[in-house]
Order: C-alpha cells, then sequence, then structure tokens
C-alpha cells in the first residue's frame, strides 16, 4: 500500500494529525507568533495606559481595570515558554549534545540583548548619575528577582527604569534548572506526574508563604512560587505529543472559556466580598489565581493549535504574527522608552488638548510605536547576527523523539 493510500485509510484526522507533525518539524509553529503578539500586547497595553482610572467615570474605569489585566500577559509568556521549551528537550533527549545546545541556543537567542541593554545602561551612569546598588550584580547574574519589593520598582535613574527585569530572572532560571530534570525523569509519564505534582507544590509555597507573612510581590516575582505557570505549558508540551492530544483538542475551547471566566468571577468577587477579610482575598489572588490563569492559557494555547480553529485563524493573522516575532525585543525596551518619554509626552499633549485622555492615550500610542522601531532595529541590526550562530548547534534529526524543535518563542 502506498503512503497516499495509507493516509487515505487512516481517515481526515489522521492526515491533519500527519500535517501537525510535518509542521512541527519544521520547527515553527505559526498560530504561536500571534500567541506571542497577544501577550506582549497585553503587557504594553498595562503599562503604556497607565493612569489614576479610578478617579474617573464609568468607562474609563472599566477600560482602565481591564487595561490593568493586561499584565497576565507575562502568565501567558510564561506558559507559552514552558510549553516550548519542554517540547525541545523532550524532542532532543536522544541528541549527543542535548545541554550544550539547548544553553547554546538559549544563549545567542537572550543574552545579547539583555546584557547589550545592560552595558548601554553601566556606560550612562556617569553622564545620567544613575544608582545600581547591589542591583547592578543581581542583574549581571539574573538574580533580581531575589530582591523582589527592590526589583518591582527599580529605576537606576529619574527616566530609566528595569522594574519589569524581573520575569527575565524567572525564565532564566528556569531554563537552568529544567533540562536537567528532564534529563533526568526523561518519560513522558514521568514527567507529566513530576510537572503536576510541582505544580500543586507551588500552590502549596504560595500559601504558606502568605501565611507566614510573605509580601504579594515576592510570591509574584519568585520563581518556586510562578513554576505552576512554567509547569502546566510543559504538560501540554507532552499531551500535544501523546494520543490524548485528541481529548485535549475537544476540551480545551470549553475549558479555556471555563478558567478565564472563572479567574474574572473570582477576582470580582474577592475584591467585592473579601474587603474585610483580606486573607480569604489574598488566598485566591496569590494562591490559586496563578493556577487558574495558567490553565486558561494552556488551553489556549491548544486551542490555537487546532487547524481552522477560530484561534488558529486569530493567531495567525499578520499583524499579531509581527508583534510576536518582535515580542522579545519588545518586552525588554518597551519599559526604557516609556520611562525616558511617557511623562515629557503625557505633559506636552495635555497643555496642547487640555484632555487627560487625549495625552494618556496619545503618549502611549506613540511609546508603543516608537519601541516597535526600537525592537524591529535591534533584532535587524544587532541580534540577528548572534541568531545566525545558531545552525552551529542545531539538533540531529536522527536523535529526535519527535520532529526537528526549533525555538519557536523567539524564533
Amino acid at each position: 500500500m502506498s503512503t497516499v493510500d495509507k493516509l487515505r485509510s487512516l481517515g481526515t484526522e489522521a492526515i491533519l494529525i500527519a500535517g501537525r507533525e510535518r509542521h512541527v518539524a519544521r520547527g515553527h509553529l505559526l498560530a504561536l507568533d500571534g500567541v506571542r503578539g497577544l501577550a506582549i500586547l497585553m503587557v504594553i497595553g498595562c503599562h503604556a495606559f497607565e493612569s489614576d482610572y479610578e478617579s474617573r467615570g464609568f468607562v474609563y474605569r472599566v477600560i482602565g481595570e481591564s487595561l490593568h489585566y493586561g499584565n497576565t500577559g507575562v502568565d501567558l509568556f510564561f506558559v507559552l515558554s514552558g510549553f516550548l521549551i519542554t517540547g525541545i528537550l523532550f524532542d532532543s533527549l536522544k541528541d549527543d549534545g542535548y545541554f550544550r545546545k539547548f544553553y547554546a541556543r538559549r544563549a545567542l537567542r537572550i543574552l545579547p540583548l539583555y546584557y547589550g541593554v545592560l552595558l548601554v545602561c553601566l556606560l550612562l551612569t556617569y553622564p545620567l548619575h544613575l544608582h545600581w546598588g547591589s542591583m547592578g550584580w543581581l542583574l549581571l547574574l539574573y538574580l533580581q528577582n531575589l530582591r523582589p519589593e527592590a526589583i518591582a520598582e527599580f529605576a537606576p535613574g529619574k527616566h530609566l527604569a528595569l522594574y519589569h527585569f524581573w520575569s527575565l530572572a524567572v525564565e532564566e532560571q528556569f531554563y537552568l534548572v529544567w533540562p536537567a530534570v528532564v534529563f533526568w525523569v526523561r518519560t513522558r509519564s514521568g514527567l507529566l506526574r513530576t510537572m503536576l505534582i510541582g505544580s500543586a507544590g507551588a500552590v502549596v509555597v504560595r500559601v504558606a508563604m502568605l501565611l507566614l507573612g510573605a509580601s504579594t510581590v515576592a510570591i509574584h516575582e519568585t520563581t518556586i512560587c510562578r513554576a505552576d505557570s512554567l509547569l502546566l505549558g510543559g504538560v501540554l508540551a507532552l499531551l500535544y505529543r501523546s494520543p490524548d492530544w485528541q481529548t485535549v483538542k475537544r476540551w480545551a475551547p470549553w475549558a479555556c472559556m471555563a478558567a478565564v471566566a472563572s479567574y474574572g468571577a473570582m477576582s470580582s468577587f474577592s475584591n467585592a466580598h473579601f474587603g474585610r477579610a483580606p486573607t480569604r482575598s489574598l488566598l485566591w489572588s496569590e494562591g490559586l489565581s496563578y493556577t487558574v490563569l495558567s490553565i486558561g492559557f494552556a488551553c489556549l494555547i491548544a486551542w490555537s493549535l487546532m487547524p481552522g480553529s477560530v484561534c488558529s485563524w486569530i493567531f495567525q493573522r499578520g499583524w499579531l504574527r509581527f508583534l510576536g516575532k518582535y515580542s522579545y525585543g519588545l518586552y525588554v525596551l518597551h519599559v526604557l522608552v516609556l520611562s525616558a518619554l511617557a511623562i515629557p509626552l503625557r505633559m506636552a499633549l495635555l497643555e496642547a488638548t487640555h484632555n487627560k485622555a487625549v495625552a494618556v492615550v496619545g503618549a502611549g500610542l506613540a511609546c508603543f510605536g516608537i519601541s516597535i522601531v526600537a525592537a524591529y532595529a535591534s533584532y535587524h541590526l544587532y541580534e540577528k547576527h548572534f541568531l545566525k550562530l545558531k545552525h552551529h548547534f542545531d539538533y540531529s534529526r536522527k536523535t529526535l523523539n519527535h520532529g526537528s524543535p526549533d525555538d519557536a518563542f523567539t524564533r
């Protein structure tokens, strides 16, 4: 029987599965560019249009609160990282250069821009009168989240902020440890069990820290507390490579909507009814909400990987994939642009229009546009030269468990 006859005998669903596997073998899933685009759009929307909307009218409060929830775009990035990194590691378990190739490829993608930005900032220390304190050394070692309260508001100068770098430390620490865990456990069933136990453990650690008096910032920015976001993404990666994927596809849209609705409803209920019982409110917001949100985002990613689905169509739109392609640069650079330009632009627009809403929106859009230009220029003039070196560390197709993994998170 020919290959075509075999595929026909398997039916339409099998053909779709084979097509999906061939797509994975090419190492890039187009819809995930759009998922990254959504994540960075959420984060920048939260930062660029921040204002005191609580004192405004109902419409402003609704818009402001919606934009505020954009900070969960970081959670979406975490889940997506867990999905892609775990998939890469599992696929390359039989490769002789398992550790060397993974870390080399990660370094070539992440380190040039990160350390390039730090180097420029350090060179500006004297002319801009910047003050680094101990945070300078922590930033160099990707340990800035060890001082969560400090990094959450860190600004070495009046017009230079780096408070968003905490999440880069979380991801880098995950990249440092997780390859060894995957290599040691190795089996799909063992890894699934490890990740589910680890996810439950993250919830327990958050609750324990909360009851012991830890700050919400410390819980928010500590890697072990955010492990469930990364690990649940990893669970999805292994389900994607198993026969259970058909069940996941069937339930993912409903589970995604249920998780997002539960998150929104519980957050609103917590704010409205637990005001006099802050511990109960925090048990939701710091204990369970991260996990519920991560499940919702994992299901959103699964939904986006279903050929012909509405999510697949949305996330393959060109403008979202464009933002996704440059999402790493956008994330690293947008706060620098905002800290330098947002206030001056708002003041100029307020003086010209005497309208605060116009000033906030206009300055936010201008900074967003400048951030896109900066990220685009950084990628093509600087980062791309390092990425060209990744071919020296390509995985061997003969040793892969499933296709040829490439880092679809940051290309």
